[in-house]
């Protein structure tokens, strides 16, 4: 549809119907008055998810250059809940933050969550796409006249990304008839850690890939010949070009073996008994390095060693984030793709902080704000004196 004579009325029904590839803005009349035009925009129509209903007043001014009168609409008390949306462009860790941090507002505040269809593919690569429950769009809205996204987000000078506190402060003020942005790279862990249980349930791992990690399991179970309980610690090490974000945003630098040395003793020290053992996997994206460094250690295995010829280069991330899902434990470094890995595994968590000798690094603020329970830091600003700090509340 283009631009259209129409009838409709200055009291009406505002309709906003979210589709995968439709977004459609009606008023329906119930009493005439004739207007010149009216614009109307759509695209190829596909299921419909939602369908958001209120009251508007809608009034007409005439445009002197050509003489068409101008609909102008004003919201009259709650129209629709409000949509909230994100343009992060990141990689399958920065995607799920953002999924996690957008279903955060729908669940707990009721707002209409959406994501572009290629943020949903991306999260595809990784999780059964049927599970998850954020719509999806391919067009920008809101089309509505006198309507803009309004961004809530803030950035710390170390890089961490918060929404604003006025925000937070007056969030009943933003749940109605708004178009929210919640930040290029949302990652409000200490939001979403109240629906992690929500999304576990909905961050599925592909069949595929589950049943490549259950196999794998099993061969190392077959290998140890041990008659007790393994423990699986998932290990992540986050380096290549992450260390030039960590020295660009936080002025911050890679950990080196020594936090994954003590990591690894704090877990052995816990669970190995005589009738518990654990077993360490391991992933990288610099396989070189962790070879190097982890080879010493007899109870590390790694990821690629059996990922290896069975799995697609396209497919590693997904598996090395689902084999990280399935431990019992975690340990990471930093990075929102290690911390997902940890997330979805829901055990106990060993991680990085003090990355920055002097102050408070992004992964920090995020980690401090969210003081999840379980989760212990090694402060690596020390090599010879790491410490184990938490930022649980108790």
């Amino acid at each position: 549809m283009g631009l259209q004579e129409t009838m409709i009325t200055r009291r009406a029904i505002f309709c906003v119907l979210l589709a995968s590839a439709t977004v459609v803005f009606l008023l329906l009349a119930d009493n005439t008055s004739q207007y010149s035009s009216l614009q109307f925009y759509t695209k190829v129509p596909g299921q419909i998810f939602s369908t958001l209903t209120g009251n508007l007043t809608a009034n007409t001014e005439k445009n002197d250059t050509d003489g068409l009168n101008i609909l102008k609409v004003d919201t009259s008390g709650k129209c629709f809940s409000s949509v909230v949306k994100t343009e992060c462009n990141g990689e399958v860790g920065n995607q799920i933050s953002s999924y996690a941090s957008l279903l955060y507002f729908q669940k707990k505040h009721g707002m209409q969550a959406v994501m572009r269809d290629w943020q949903v593919s991306t999260l595809a690569k990784v999780f059964q796409r049927e599970k998850l429950q954020i719509i999806t769009t391919t067009m920008d809205i809101p089309l509505q006249p006198g309507k803009k996204w309004e961004g809530i987000a803030m950035t710390t000078p170390m890089g961490a990304i918060f929404p604003r506190e006025d925000f937070l402060q007056n969030i009943n003020q933003y749940k109605d008839n708004k178009f929210i942005d919640i930040g290029t790279y949302p990652n409000y862990l200490f939001l979403y850690k109240e629906i992690l249980s929500d999304l576990r349930g909905q961050l599925v791992c592909r069949v595929d890939m589950q049943g490549l990690v259950n196999q794998w399991m099993a061969e190392v179970e077959e290998s140890e010949q041990f008659s007790g309980e393994i423990i699986y610690i998932g290990v992540h090490c986050r380096r290549t070009g992450y260390a030039h974000h960590l020295s660009v945003i936080s002025n911050a630098s890679l950990v080196d073996h020594h936090f994954f040395d003590r990591a690894f003793q704090i877990y052995r020290t816990r669970y190995n008994t005589p009738s518990t053992r654990v077993i360490f996997l391991a992933v990288s994206d610099e396989l070189a390095w962790i070879k190097e460094n982890f080879e010493n250690h007899e109870d590390v295995r790694f990821g690629h060693d059996f990922s290896q010829g069975k799995v697609n280069e396209s497919d590693l991330l997904s598996f090395d984030l689902c084999l990280l899902a399935a431990c019992n434990h975690s340990i990471h470094t930093y990075g929102t793709y290690g911390q997902w890995g940890s997330l979805l595994a829901g055990g106990q968590v060993i991680a990085a902080t003090g990355t920055n000798k002097e102050a408070n690094s992004e992964a920090d603020q995020i980690n401090k704000r969210a003081a999840i329970h379980g989760w212990l830091f090694l402060d690596v600003r020390d090599l010879k004196n790491i410490t184990e700090v938490s930022f649980a509340k108790h």
